[in-house]
């Protein structure tokens, strides 16, 4: 665990918070572009052949599908209680993606005589969702993803997820794909599912969009067939940023840097302050709480890339948080309202003492998929707009048409297309 201050190495800081390069990015890049060109190729045989290498040693081409049958099972089997949890998440994604989609309407306006102008918002046909697997299951990636593609409008959704060694999804993916009615849902991960929804296979209809966060040869794939398919983002390890003051509870700064990082020792959390006892307490409070923790170890490993920064003010601290743009920043201090027009570069802002990360993760309501490494600077979390698109629409009449020919033209002239200019000032000259 890193402790730095803006006073004493500012340049340290400002490097501390870069986004972190993976040494095997090459090498990621390669096998997974093998894998991509693979399943478009070969198709089902292709999938099948990486599903028994990384994943399942029993998977053939014609039992990747999960059965109908055995989502149902899932949802039967799901704890009782936990079914009413999701059931509340639901209503929260839900609520919160109608309001959103409320909001993005078809619309038209008249420009002038003669002439009008407007745009056309319709979902994508189709939609695939990733759910990552390994040592975690992730139903709230099922919940988070599926349900604002639902809003969209989207007709036809398929779901996958990697299986275990034994060739089954988690149960509580499968019920939560269940409870969202998710068309086709598939026990295949890594880069070769990505490739499966892009381009399609025998089994597989080809998506529209795909979205969803995964490992790195996930996002390598996803930034492949980027183009020929749309993607949501590139979500990369998990990174939550604390902006804490002096009246901050330690033990609440601590708790929330250490669930954003037991994903995986990769995950990193940062911590700015103004008061050194607030990093003080942060910094014993994350040693003595993880070693309650289940996943002690991966928290232990992730300790390198925990960095907690004294700063000089809490103005100070939003400029640097805007420079790291981080996936999640928590505003724990006093008046969180008032930082709150300093902070130009986040994916999601959680305001206030009580308002933790796992809170958005799970039940609030806006999608827990969200940029990471910075991108927060350009690019927006997961949402219905991800499953939409635009389409411009324009009307001129002959008089409108005519108004404007010789300026269209003139306009033509001056980039060497007298084609252009042509077909501009024809309406101008012929008469119907």
């Amino acid at each position: 665990m890193q402790v730095l201050s803006t006073a004493t190495d500012l340049d340290s800081v400002r490097a501390a918070l870069l986004p972190v390069s993976d040494d095997n990015t090459e090498g990621i890049e390669a096998r997974s572009r093998a894998i991509v060109t693979d399943v478009r190729l070969r198709g089902d045989v292709a999938v099948a052949e990486y599903t028994r290498k990384f994943d399942w040693d029993g998977a053939a081409s014609d039992n990747l599908l999960v059965e109908a049958d055995d989502i149902r099972k899932a949802r039967a089997e799901l704890d009782r209680e936990l079914g009413k949890v999701f059931s509340k998440c639901e209503k929260n994604i839900r609520d919160f993606h109608n309001s959103e989609r409320r909001h993005l309407q078809t619309w038209s306006q008249s420009v002038a005589d003669g002439s009008s102008l407007g745009q056309i918002i319709r979902p994508v046909a189709s939609a695939g969702i990733y759910t990552p697997g390994g040592k975690a299951s992730y139903p709230s990636t099922v919940l988070m993803a599926v349900i604002p593609a639902i809003v969209a409008g989207v007709k036809r959704i398929i779901l996958c997820s990697p299986p275990d060694k034994d060739g089954l999804i988690p149960t509580s993916v499968a019920a939560a794909s269940a409870d969202l009615n998710v068309n086709q849902v598939f026990r295949i991960g890594g880069a070769q599912a990505i490739a499966a929804m892009a381009y399609g296979t025998e089994s597989i209809a080809k998506v529209d969009v795909i979205a969803g966060p995964g490992n790195s040869y996930v996002n390598a794939a996803k930034r492949i067939v980027s183009g020929d398919v749309g993607i949501d983002m590139l979500a990369g390890p998990s990174e939550v940023a604390i902006i804490a003051d002096e009246g901050a509870n330690p033990a609440f700064v601590a708790a929330d840097v250490l669930a954003q990082t037991e994903h995986g020792p990769d995950n990193r959390g940062f911590v700015f302050s103004p008061s050194k006892s607030m990093i003080d307490s942060v910094r014993s409070e994350i040693v003595r709480q993880r070693e309650t923790l289940k996943r002690s170890d991966i928290l232990r490993h992730t300790d390198k890339n925990l960095i907690l920064i004294l700063t000089e003010s809490l103005d100070e601290a939003a400029n640097l948080s805007n420079f790291l743009a981080p996936e999640h920043l928590e505003l724990q201090v006093r008046e969180p309202l008032s930082l709150l027009p300093l902070i130009e570069n986040a994916g999601a802002i959680l305001l206030g003492d009580y308002t933790s990360a796992p809170i958005g993760d799970y039940y609030a309501g806006p999608s827990h998929t969200l940029p990471t490494a910075g991108a927060a600077r350009f690019s927006s979390p997961l949402s219905v707009s991800t499953f939409l698109k635009k389409t411009s629409v324009l009307y001129f009449n002959q008089e409108a048409a005519v108004s404007c020919a010789d300026d269209v033209a003139r306009f033509a002239f001056s980039e060497g297309f007298d084609a252009h200019a042509n077909a501009a000032l024809i309406r101008k000259n012929t008469k119907l």
